[in-house]
């Protein structure tokens, strides 16, 4: 687990944390980078029906690309009631030269994103709602309740985010309408890896690795 991931310094210096979610595409299934970039956000659209609707080229917190997925899992709370946006930023311009990795007897391109789960509409709530179901600091995660901005992001709203676009589920609760990447393990031969990271540079709660091995 955590395949030779490179450190967080070769990011831009606006990026607040390392990215949590990593694809890796095998060189067999993509003739360069920018292709295996590609065959990606097509499988994203595919089973999770992101979009960038910035209608504009969108570069923050350091990304090159930005996608999201807004309307999930409304909750009724009275004042506070609320939907959730997914949102997936992606960090390409720092991998291209990188050779690829040579891992179970392949070689895979690596595309790197930092996917987060939080609050969306309406805009006076974002991005917290500390008592929230769904989003909030409940559960697993009550003892991060009040914590501050940064210690809730990478210990809560990353690791949600994470588990919504792996297994399309939040809390182990799915809905119908949205899919995670597992979606296409009838399709493709792949891999998912979850883990803890154990590097001080890794300030992010879990990490997720998907490896498309072959059509």
């Amino acid at each position: 687990m955590n395949w030779d991931l490179p450190p967080m310094s070769i990011f831009p210096n606006s990026t607040p944390r390392y990215p949590n979610l990593w694809i890796y595409v095998n060189c067999k299934m993509a003739e360069n980078y920018n292709k295996a970039l590609y065959f990606v956000v097509e499988r994203l659209k595919e089973c999770a029906e992101v979009y960038n609707d910035f209608e504009c080229f969108h570069i923050a917190e350091g990304c090159d690309y930005f996608t999201r997925r807004r309307g999930l899992f409304p909750v009724g709370l009275g004042e506070k009631s609320h939907d959730h946006e997914l949102h997936l930023r992606f960090y390409t311009q720092p991998l291209k030269s990188y050779t690829p990795l040579e891992i179970y007897n392949e070689k895979f391109y690596r595309i790197a994103i930092s996917v987060h789960f939080e609050v969306d509409r309406p805009a006076k709530l974002h991005a917290y709602v500390d008592k929230c179901p769904v989003c909030g600091c409940t559960g697993e995660y009550k003892k991060f309740f009040g914590a501050e901005t940064r210690v809730k992001n990478e210990n809560v709203h990353d690791p949600l985010g994470l588990e919504l676009i792996l297994h399309g589920t939040i809390r182990g609760k799915s809905t119908p309408v949205f899919k995670g990447i597992n979606y296409f393990d009838k399709l493709y031969k792949m891999i998912i890896e979850e883990d803890k990271p154990s590097r001080e540079d890794i300030n992010t709660a879990r990490i997720g690795q998907v490896f498309f091995i072959e059509c």
